[in-house]
């Protein structure tokens, strides 16, 4: 029996790389920091800072609407701990929580929330 053996073949002809592409793909990993995204999007004003000042207002809020966390909690259809997590200002809420605010009390909403 004979043993098996390996047979290199070569080509005359060097091996092709990959075609190059002429648009790089924009999902590559090239993120952009905050700056230069507001800067490419022509943002006006850096949402960071009305983040940061929603926690307050949005307890605010709720603490003038409500007279306990239970009443929030019933009225928005939340957890008792959700409540308790909005009175205290340690969470926000979810968008179609803040939209229901808006049109149930449009004026406190306003108020509260155009705050400088």
């Amino acid at each position: 029996m004979t043993k098996p053996h390996l047979v290199s073949v070569s080509s005359p002809q060097p091996a092709e790389g990959p075609a190059q592409k002429s648009h790089p793909n924009p999902f590559d990993g090239r993120g952009r920091g905050r700056e230069a995204h507001r800067r490419a999007h022509g943002w006006r004003v850096d949402p960071l800072p009305y983040r940061v000042a929603f926690l307050d207002r949005w307890s605010a809020l709720i603490r003038h609407l409500f007279g306990s966390r239970e009443d929030v909690a019933s009225a928005f259809g939340v957890t008792f701990q959700t409540a308790c997590n909005w009175w205290d200002g340690t969470n926000r809420p979810s968008g179609d929580k803040v939209a229901l605010a808006a049109i149930t009390w449009p004026e406190a909403f306003a108020r509260f929330m155009d705050e400088a």
